[in-house]
């Protein structure tokens, strides 16, 4: 029962706590997707509007709207002021509430967000949702997800532990010094390469309103950290297929790194994913970009999982598997080269400024 290990409890907690946490983050999506409300609502200075949503008890009325501009006259920020009441409290009282770009405004457990504006500035669309229960849970898969991946690296008795010490096991200590050194020229190469990448992509100003915002330059470090050592790992796997004597070692470096490389990718997409909900008041859109780097992270999951979906019996099986690893390391970089370049050229969205 040798394929049963890496989900032991006692010996893999954190491991085990990562599946419960994206477990958790489908729960959420389903209760959003289920009993959750969404919807628009067009707004109109003097006029008051009712939510089209059965049993709303909700009035909006629209009080005033900006449009926040620099010195140059470029937008960087939208600001609605609402009057909001709530027909299901006696007495009736009228609330004053804005609300920003990035900075929804709750009410009555519905979130309102900034969505669009009409050409003479005497009117906005708003998206509502009201989901008291699906983005708690959703945002608890989230939470443990960050642990569960931080507290990974330090747990033993894992098969990355055992990846650490076979690349140091059986070597003199000059051995051991020169192969760390190069462990970290390549850590401080993957770094300095993901922030020029970072650089590359990140748009220039003036920025749109929505990305006036600090998680902007999370998000992209993270996405751009985790598609550098992708980078790393085809090229490796190049040379795992062209090396032969040191194939098996340079499989598992590319092992060792895939961890944080995927924890990375997973990490970006759920940043993403807050920030849409502080955007739109949704957390997943399925927007071209974001659906292509949700296949990336699952194909490369797979390839997470390889050790224990092949268990070689002799040293010819053993011999494939490997080449069959380097092929996997060099393909799958296709998926990261179209999500990065060939869904902003060809399938547009949200993210085509990236």
């Amino acid at each position: 029962m040798d394929w049963i290990r890496p989900f032991r409890v006692k010996k893999h907690l954190f491991t085990g706590l990562l599946h419960i946490a994206l477990a958790t983050i489908v729960v959420g999506a389903c209760v959003t997707h289920f009993f959750g409300v969404q919807g628009e609502i067009h707004l109109r200075a003097d006029q008051a509007q009712t939510l089209a949503v059965r049993h709303s008890p909700i009035s909006l009325f629209l009080w005033d709207f900006q449009v926040v501009q620099d010195k140059d006259g470029n937008p960087v920020d939208y600001i609605t002021e609402l009057r909001l009441l709530d027909r299901s409290r006696k007495p009736l009282v009228v609330e004053e509430g804005k609300l920003r770009m990035n900075k929804p405004l709750k009410f009555c457990n519905y979130r309102f967000c900034q969505s669009d504006y009409d050409s003479d500035q005497q009117g906005v669309v708003l998206t509502y949702n009201y989901d008291p229960w699906g983005i708690g849970i959703t945002y608890t898969g989230y939470g443990l997800l960050l642990v569960a991946m931080i507290a990974f690296f330090f747990q033993k008795q894992t098969y990355f532990h055992s990846l650490v010490k076979s690349l140091t096991a059986k070597r003199s200590y000059n051995e051991v010094v020169l192969q760390r050194s190069g462990l970290i020229a390549l850590a401080v190469l993957i770094v300095i390469l993901a922030i020029i990448m970072t650089k590359v992509v990140t748009p220039k100003p003036p920025l749109q309103p929505v990305l006036q915002t600090p998680l902007l330059g999370i998000h992209v470090s993270v996405i751009m950290l985790a598609y550098t050592l992708f980078a790393v790992i085809m090229v490796n796997g190049i040379l795992g297929l062209c090396w032969a004597q040191k194939r098996e070692q340079l499989m598992h470096l590319s092992q060792l790194l895939l961890y944080p490389a995927l924890f990375c990718l997973t990490a970006g997409i759920f940043i993403g994913a807050v920030w849409a909900n502080m955007s739109w008041g949704r957390y997943w859109g399925w927007d071209p970009k974001e659906t292509w780097a949700l296949i990336t992270m699952l194909v490369y999951a797979l390839l997470l999982h390889f050790p224990w979906l092949i268990k070689a019996k002799d040293e010819r099986q053993k011999a494939k598997g490997r080449i069959i690893y380097h092929i996997c390391c060099v393909v799958d970089f296709a998926l990261v080269l179209f999500t990065y370049f060939g869904v902003s050229y060809l399938l547009g969205g949200l993210h085509s400024y990236a």
